[in-house]
């Protein structure tokens, strides 16, 4: 019984990690603006804002997990009005929720997008990865590096440990033997890094969507999203939005 438990204390199977998200708002800024139409009326208000707006902002972000089961939710926190609006227009974070369970495949968003609430609903995403040899700390864990393509396209930098075997991380990104404590999407502008690791039992909301929500599915999502925003939204547009939203 004796080495059982030095086991368990060494592999945590459930817990909770504080995570900080940081955005690089100016950047990600300048990147809608290159995917704009030249008519487009957003392109003052993006224009105006980037002489407003700072560098970067820091978001609060908690994941639990127990076992293959992870849930994540914003951590809500004080920011300044620019940043609260761009938080509720969505074009910084979705401030969502996520469930995931990796045994069973199956992944669960839910957000509110330009004011109306999404929920998706389907299998888990598939990364390609490939670990390399290099090392990087984060919140006391040792934590090796793997290089990852998610939705076709978009390139991702992961940095997992293996001590917390749970194959997650925060957001959708999973698929390493291990948690992911980092996470690099440079197409989005963001880093987020683990902070703070607690072994507390979680507290696991697997039903994330509201009594009469119909979940969809990511194509579904993304059928709507077009017919919603594709008129007026060039297609390079829409993708970082999308991918912003699957990420999450």
């Amino acid at each position: 019984g004796q080495l059982c438990q030095a086991q368990h204390a060494y592999f945590p199977l459930e817990g909770s990690i504080e995570f900080d998200k940081t955005v690089h708002v100016k950047n990600l800024l300048k990147r809608h603006l290159t995917t704009l139409k030249d008519d487009n009326i957003s392109k003052t208000y993006f224009e105006e804002l980037l002489s407003k707006v700072k560098e970067t902002a820091v978001l609060k972000k908690k994941l639990s997990f127990r076992g293959p089961e992870v849930y994540m939710e914003s951590v809500p926190a004080e920011y300044d009005p620019i940043i609260n609006n761009l938080l509720r227009s969505g074009l910084l974070d979705y401030q969502g929720s996520m469930y995931q369970d990796v045994e069973k495949a199956v992944s669960r968003l839910s957000l509110e997008i330009g004011g109306s609430h999404m929920y998706i609903q389907d299998s888990i995403m598939p990364v390609k990865w490939k670990i390399t040899n290099e090392y990087r700390e984060i919140a006391g864990y040792s934590c090796r590096r793997a290089n990852g393509v998610v939705l076709d396209s978009v390139y991702v930098v992961a940095f997992y440990t293996d001590q917390i075997p749970t194959s997650a991380g925060p957001g959708t990104v999973h698929g390493l033997p291990g948690m992911i404590l980092g996470l690099v999407v440079p197409e989005q502008h963001y880093n987020i890094y683990a902070t703070k690791v607690d072994f507390s039992p979680p507290t696991i909301r697997a039903e994330l969507g509201k009594k009469k929500d119909k979940p969809m599915t990511r194509k579904e999502a993304q059928e709507r999203m077009k017919s919603l925003m594709g008129t007026w939204m060039t297609e390079q547009q829409l993708n970082l939005l999308l991918a912003a939203i699957f990420l999450s």
